[in-house]
């Protein structure tokens, strides 16, 4: 499969026309239909060559028969040769098959044309040259020609003929194909000179395929040596379809694929065998249902986990599906979200590209299709980072994992076995003839390579036993006996064994590769020594070498070059060829490639790592500056990213030694024929590059922080939170929990979303490791314990695990409180409020905000005193800290002037801080960056705005938000991964203070800027953890609908009343979906949203003529009735002794007291539900005069009404309707036998 190839253009003429065409394989050529006669007749055809570094026409003309002409309407034509391969393009590699593509999408795509137009013929005297055009453009789907047949509008950016008398200067150009990067999707057939520049051409769709016509089908499969009963393929092409590449593509020429490209999947050389169960059911997944859905495919390594995927992306594609290996270097995924198409998106080695795998699923959460779009991660195991991704995706991930996938059973290693020889076989003879590889080969499935000669059956070795369990090793053993039968190299494995079976084959593959790596250094003259070569492979399989340019990537890539031993100290023009060299030599993404299969480069990195420890240390040495690291922080991710990939795959293969097969794994046969025991090369690699991590861990969580929270590039972003995931992996193990604690200070107490997972297992590493039994018991170490703790319960905090939290908190107060008492100290007394502070915010958490109040009290006082001692800014923080968390817990048991008051001086406070560098001369204050002093300043303006809305201070809260939210959007320009949830709740914030003032647009405009620009993302992320703003801002969002409906009329009021409704009832789901002890923290704010549902639903029943009440309206009343009795019941399992608690109740039986009335209850029910209500106001306005004055009117007013009126007339019973026609016999009312007595005692039981 290729592109767009200059040499397989070819210019034809016959009975006086004269057109394009190319060549789909070496004896047939696709054309226009109207350039060529009828079926039968005959075609001159001349080959577009390449000779002496330029391209030429040349004189040798062949002669080809239409084979197929379809007709004027659909305009194309196929011609076949009458001999075999008349231009001998076969040779050198260039029978490659034409990749043919569908347009799918409604965006541009760039596409590209080579013919001979008549503006490019020149004629000089009698001589007459024909000029090649290269005609770029782009074809534009949504702009169609409308007739039987529909075409494709290609319209032209480098240049448009001038409109001439007579024929089209564009003649001759008829017959182009027309590429879209690597696909052929359609044929040049006209020049529309109504618009300029603009080309028509025949979708090959419309001739291939499913859609296209047998003949055509039955021609091109006939030259290409397939069945006649299979159908052409065609791969889907939209724009960006560079996000996803084929599940199999061809190997590359013949003297630049190795035995290594052989046994890669990716390449498909081995046709697929076995797993059909497996590969069933994932069928049966893609095809159950629409919408999103993601599954995570586990097993071993080698296993065979990433043909499995590859076979059904091939299988789904056949059935019409966009189906694709996600690049690893793309991150843009907008384009295949949006396709109105079936996809299947298949993310490999999905561990290592987790952050890739985060935005994928964020991209495709974005755009709600039904399309299907399923979503495939393969990986070695799941873990921590697949616990995240089924946390913040939940509602995509099957509730049942599928169990990883296991070895292949014996029967079906033998069918892979004989395949793969078979193939390997037919390659060696193609090979080493001088006619290319037949290309049926190189799609897995097809049978070409078996209805060829007949070959001797291959005897099938034993194949049992946890060794071959790896797909990979069966098909070595298959290599190697492949080899072996044409006598090339000998097995390795003859004679006494001197390592397992399994690193033997591995040995042998990389041996193989290793003779071809010294013919092509010695080819480039290049120093060819084994060993040399080996280590340069092995580098480049690590390392990662990056630039604007391919130089600025030479260069990169010769200092990475450095990192080998031999050429530490070789001139510069030695490393720039051995970089020119490998990346010739290898296929790939970037500049340095890996050897592939990743199993050969992990065994052969495990090799050198071993013999240079070194080499792990100055790969990882990102804030050292020397040569092994790339100055950009995104591939110094990258490359700490290979070397942690490495780390997991080595982690991979011990873990899969067990039992037997461990004990063999690890020990060496001695010559006398006694066992010697002792770690594999791949554990004492795997120990190097752990201490080499452990070393380097503190400047590679802090380029983490730089790449993943403040670079704003979506790749870098991508790239540091799949960094993130792995150090998690990495650093979970308990050998860690000396590294975690020294890490544990590079993380900030506001962590960034991206880093949260990984700094909550480090915090609680870090707790371990100083609560060990040999800890040392000093003061230090519990200092360092209580702080830990302190940290750790932050992080809980903010993952959402709050009952755990708020126990950490507690652990640490108790921690801190006992060193004051044992060594007291202002810096202990300190560290003692600090902690005070932050259970106060855990018991506002769990809604315990008496006790957080009086917590919060407690720090206050110590933090005063010592500001009072020592007014520095750290003190001034923890002050300002406190005074809020004091603030919101007065607020919320109902002490509005002390929340105001509180609030005030946290303002105050913060706005007398010096800036740094001022006042403290650059003391200890410096520790306080910029950034952190205007994030407490937005911090406390938050809260003021709160606390001055409640107060009734409109005009200045909505100042004061105003501040807090520009001062957030300021921070976030330089940090975007930070203050997520704070600016969120800052436009919450002010949505309030506007919707106070009746500036109802405003109030919608921040509410749903709060909710639809960040909630939903956070939801999507952190799920529980931001659930209870969430739902509050839905809440807040609804109130703000309701509000403006209340002010207009018509549709528009309905249209309000309706969103509010969806948004409410979208919050009441949220509360629904809570867990059990964020639900009860949040009763209040449930209780009142419940309510506000019932105040929506009654002005849906509200009528212009209110003595009619329609059986919709009734409905209404009757949802409101019982969402306002479901606000009153949480109200009273609440203590409603706070003021405004009592006055949200007194509210909520107003409502509870319409609804009886809209209902048409009785007259003295809804007077006496009314009368409650009234009572409530009276003893809230006799407590607070005025708060609840307008409240009090409302109620009289509605009672007076009541008393004149009546409540509404109940809705007419409809007449019943008696269809059966029977006539039904009276109500006989039974004979009254009990005495006036007992129902005078019923009466009063009852």
């Amino acid at each position: 499969m290729t592109g767009l190839d200059a040499e397989r253009l070819v210019s034809l003429s016959a009975e006086g026309k004269r057109g394009s065409g190319y060549l789909l394989t070496p004896d047939l050529v696709l054309t226009a239909g109207h350039c060529v006669g009828s079926k039968g007749s005959a075609v001159t055809v001349r080959k577009y060559s390449r000779r002496e570094g330029s391209y030429e026409l040349p004189d040798d003309r062949q002669t080809f028969l239409v084979a197929v002409n379809t007709g004027a309407e659909l305009d194309c034509a196929l011609l076949a040769s009458t001999v075999d391969d008349p231009f001998r393009t076969g040779q050198g590699g260039r029978g490659d098959e034409v990749r043919l593509g569908r347009l799918v999408g409604d965006d541009a795509v760039p596409a590209q044309a080579l013919g001979f137009p008549r503006s490019g013929v020149t004629e000089a005297g009698a001589r007459r040259w024909v000029n090649v055009e290269d005609v770029r453009g782009t074809v534009l789907p949504l702009t169609g020609s409308r007739r039987e047949v529909r075409r494709l509008n290609f319209q032209v950016r480098t240049g448009a003929s001038p409109a001439v008398q007579g024929s089209s200067l564009w003649s001759g150009l008829s017959g182009a194909a027309l590429f879209s990067g690597d696909h052929l999707v359609g044929v040049i057939t006209e020049d529309r000179a109504t618009i300029e520049g603009r080309l028509t051409a025949v979708p090959v769709g419309a001739v291939f395929g499913d859609d296209g016509l047998d003949e055509a089908n039955a021609c091109l499969l006939a030259t290409r040596g397939a069945a006649a009963t299979a159908r052409v393929a065609l791969d889907p092409v939209w724009a960006g379809g560079e996000s996803l590449t084929p599940p199999y593509s061809p190997l590359p020429l013949r003297d630049q694929w190795s035995e290594a490209d052989l046994l890669e999947s990716r390449h498909g050389v081995v046709p697929f065998r076995g797993r059909t169960e497996q590969l069933h059911e994932l069928v049966d997944w893609c095809e159950r249902g629409d919408g999103q859905r993601i599954r995570l495919l586990t097993g071993g390594g080698t296993v065979g986990k990433s043909r499995l995927a590859r076979e059904l992306c091939r299988t789904m594609a056949k059935r019409g599906w966009v189906a694709g290996v996600v690049d690893p270097l793309h991150v843009a995924f907008s384009s295949v979200c949006a396709l109105k198409e079936k996809r299947l998106l298949v993310v490999d080695d999905a561990d290592a590209q987790a952050g890739q795998l985060d935005v994928l699923l964020a991209e495709a959460a974005e755009h709600h299709s039904h399309d299907a779009l399923r979503v495939l991660a393969v990986a070695q195991r799941g873990g921590l980072w697949w616990q995240a991704i089924r946390r913040r995706y939940e509602s995509l991930v099957d509730a049942e994992e599928p169990p990883p996938l296991a070895p292949l059973r014996e029967a079906d290693r033998e069918d892979v076995y004989r395949a793969a020889v078979t193939a390997f076989r037919g390659w060696y003879a193609q090979s080493d003839t001088t006619d290319a590889p037949a290309q049926a080969a190189s799609m897995p499935g097809d049978e070409a390579v078996q209805d060829g000669e007949p070959q001797d059956e291959p005897g099938v070795p034993r194949l049992e036993g946890p060794d071959f369990g790896s797909y990979l090793l069966i098909l070595i053993q298959a290599l190697v006996d492949a080899r072996t039968s044409i006598g090339k190299v000998p097995s390795p494995t003859a004679g006494r064994p001197s390592r397992s079976r399994a690193d033997a084959l591995l040995d042998y593959a990389i041996d193989v590769e290793r003779q071809r790596w010294q013919t092509s250094a010695e080819r480039h003259e290049l120093p060819h020594d084994p060993v040399l070569l080996e280590r340069i492979v092995a580098v480049c399989s690590l390392a990662v070498a990056d630039g604007e340019t391919d130089g600025e990537r030479e260069t990169e890539a010769a200092r990475r070059l450095r990192l080998v031993p031999d050429l530490a100290d070789e001139p510069e023009w030695l490393t720039r060829a051995f970089a020119r060299w490998q990346h010739a030599a290898f296929t790939g993404d970037g500049y340095l490639r890996s050897l592939q299969p990743l199993r050969l480069a992990e065994r052969l990195g495990a090799q050198v790592i071993e013999t240079f420890p070194e080499l792990a240390a100055k790969l990882l040495d990102v804030g050292g500056g020397g040569p092994g690291v790339p100055d950009d922080p995104t591939d110094q991710a990258r490359q700490i990213l290979n070397v942690l990939h490495v780390l997991q795959l080595t982690a991979g293969s011990d873990a899969a030694r067990s039992g037997d097969m461990g004990e063999a794994e690890n020990s060496m046969a001695e010559p006398d024929g006694e066992t010697r025991h002792g770690p594999s090369v791949q554990q004492r690699a795997r120990g190097t590059l752990e201490r080499a991590l452990r070393d380097h861990a503190v400047p590679v969580v802090r380029l983490v922080k730089q790449v993943a929270v403040t670079d704003q590039d979506q790749f870098a972003s991508a790239i540091g939170t799949s960094l993130a995931a792995a150090l998690n992996s990495t650093l979970h193990e308990k050998s860690a929990q000396e590294v975690a604690a020294q890490v544990l200070r590079e993380f900030d107490a506001t962590c960034a979303d991206v880093l949260l997972e990984l700094a909550t297992a480090v915090a609680e590493h870090a707790v371990q490791f100083h609560r060990r039994a040999d800890a040392p018991a000093t003061q230090d170490n519990r200092r360092e314990l209580a702080q830990a703790l302190q940290r750790w319960s932050l992080y809980l905090a903010s993952s959402g695990l709050r009952i755990r939290a708020h126990e950490v908190a507690g652990q640490a107060v108790d921690t801190f409180h006992a060193l004051q008492q044992l060594s007291p100290s202002e810096e202990h007394e300190f560290y003692l409020a600090e902690a005070l502070k932050d259970l106060a915010d855990r018991l506002v958490d769990v809604g315990r905000f008496e006790d957080a109040d009086h917590c919060a009290g407690d720090a206050i006082r110590r933090l005063e005193a010592l500001y009072q001692r020592a007014p520095s800014r750290r003190h001034a923080f923890g002050l300002v800290k406190a005074l809020c968390t004091r603030a919101t817990a007065a607020h919320r048991v109902g002490r509005q002037r002390e929340a105001l008051q509180a609030a005030n001086e946290a303002c105050d406070l913060i706005e007398q801080l010096p800036q740094p560098g001022e006042g403290e001369g650059g003391g200890e204050g410096d520790a306080y960056e910029s950034d952190e002093i205007q994030s407490m300043k937005a911090f406390a303006l938050r809260g003021l705005a709160w606390q001055l809305g409640a107060s009734g201070h409109v005009e200045q809260a909505v100042a004061k938000g105003i501040e807090s939210v520009e001062t957030y959007q300021a921070l976030r320009q330089g940090s975007p991964g930070l203050w997520k949830r704070d600016i969120a709740e800052a436009l919450s914030v002010l949505g309030v203070q506007h919707g106070a003032r009746e500036n109802w647009d405003a109030c919608v405009a921040r509410h749903r800027e709060a909710v639809d620009g960040h909630y939903k993302a956070l939801e999507r992320e952190y799920r529980e953890a931001v659930r209870p703003q969430h739902a509050l801002a839905l809440g807040r969002l609804a109130q703000a609908h309701l509000g403006r409906a209340r002010t207009r009329s018509g549709e528009s009021r309905q249209e309000d009343l309706q969103r509010a409704l969806e948004h409410v009832e979208e919050a009441l789901d949220q509360y629904e979906r809570m867990r059990k002890e964020d639900r009860w923290a949040n009763r209040i704010h449930e209780a009142w949203t419940s309510c506000l549902q019932a105040e929506i639903l009654l002005e849906f029943g509200s009528t212009d003529r209110p003595n009619r009440v329609t059986a919709v309206t009734r409905q209404s009343f009757g949802r409101a009735e019982s969402a306002a009795r479901r606000a009153l019941s949480l109200y009273d399992e609440i203590d409603v002794r706070a003021w405004k608690l009592r006055f949200a109740r007194a509210h909520a039986q107003a409502v509870l007291a319409k609804s009886y009335g809209g209902r048409g209850r009785p007259r003295s029910k809804v007077l006496r539900a009314h009368e409650q209500a009234r009572h409530a106001f009276t003893r809230l306005d006799a407590e607070e005069p005025g708060r609840a004055e307008e409240e009090l009117l409302g109620i009289e007013e509605a009672i007076d009404g009541l008393k004149q009126t009546g409540p509404p007339a109940q809705a007419r019973a409809q007449p019943a309707v008696n269809r059966s026609g029977k006539r039904r016999r009276r109500h006989q009312p039974k004979t009254r036998l009990r005495s006036r007595q007992g129902a005078q005692v019923r009466r009063k039981h009852r």
